[in-house]
């Protein structure tokens, strides 16, 4: 699986594509992420609260992705930091969706 996805990195095209959605991603995850957790705010330990848990649940996505990345990808693997690249986009992906469902869940009523 992760040979295939290498070699179909290796057409110019399909790198920049594959580039351009995970940075896409990445810097919308990070405004969502922002955002919400300014509307959370920092004042009480309730949202003190809401702020840790979304940092676990991204620090728990990242070490499940990075052991996924060390059991699958091979050594012989020409584009693998691109792979850890989609590793922090997904986690920043994970920390945006669980900061905007604790934002909807508890304040937004």
């Amino acid at each position: 699986m992760m040979n295939n996805l290498d070699r179909w990195l290796d057409v110019s095209s399909n790198f920049n594509i594959f580039i351009g959605v995970i940075t896409c991603i990445g810097i919308v995850s990070i405004v969502i992420y922002t955002l919400f957790l300014n509307k959370i705010g920092k004042k009480d330990e309730y949202s003190l609260q809401i702020r840790l848990n979304v940092t676990n649940k991204m620090f728990i996505s990242l070490i499940i992705l990075f052991t996924l990345f060390v059991f699958l990808v091979p050594n012989n693997m020409l584009h693998y930091k691109q792979i850890i690249y989609m590793c922090f986009a997904l986690t920043v992906l994970v920390g945006a969706v669980s900061a905007a469902y604790y934002y909807i869940r508890d304040f937004k009523n």
